[in-house]
């Protein structure tokens, strides 16, 4: 540290005035410390671990926040069958909902198509036609050699707003152009 020089106590104003206007030199008061006899670390290092706890913390409050504001789903199993006599595989083919255990998707909606079929597989963006208002989105990855694929529904409207699902397709061994949907469906609610 730095201290002014001791100066003489005055009584009188204009001592004490020339005393105010007097130049000045500060005196060091002590040897100080050298920087090799520091422990601690730089302050860069130490800035940088504390942005990274900062930056640790807020993910985890995010997180925990984000967990706590979505309402718990119940995962149920879905089953429908789905006529598929008049799928041509160009875009705009669609199937049509025999039967749903979903009541949400009942038998007669439909299944569009948006992607051309190739000749080995379709894998196609989807949507779900209940009725105006109702429709659900998701894509399905079938393969024709094998004739089992997979549809992802992600979300809905109307009656199908919030509706997920995962389901493995398949063809039926008895009826052609006949196939089954199984899987997994939730509504995701809030």
């Amino acid at each position: 540290m730095w201290e002014l020089p001791i100066m003489k106590r005055s009584t009188s104003a204009a001592n004490k005035l020339r005393a105010a206007q007097m130049s000045v030199t500060p005196v060091p008061r002590a040897t100080e410390a050298s920087m090799a006899a520091r422990t601690g670390l730089p302050k860069s290092v130490l800035g940088l671990v504390t942005g990274v706890v900062l930056l640790a913390a807020l993910g985890f409050s995010v997180s925990a926040a984000s967990s706590q504001n979505q309402a718990p789903r119940e995962t149920k199993p879905f089953h429908g069958t789905k006529d598929c006599s008049g799928f041509t595989g160009l875009v705009g083919a669609f199937c049509t909902f025999r039967s749903s255990n979903v009541k949400a998707v009942k038998a007669g909606s439909r299944i569009f198509y948006f992607q051309l079929a190739s000749k080995t597989a379709l894998d196609s963006d989807i949507v779900i036609y209940v009725g105006p208002g109702t429709v659900a989105t998701g894509h399905c990855l079938l393969r024709f050699a094998n004739g089992v694929g997979l549809c992802t529904i992600s979300d809905g409207t109307g009656k199908l707003a919030g509706f997920q699902a995962r389901l493995r397709v398949t063809a039926d061994s008895s009826i052609p152009k006949l196939w089954h949907w199984d899987g997994t469906y939730s509504f995701k609610q809030g």
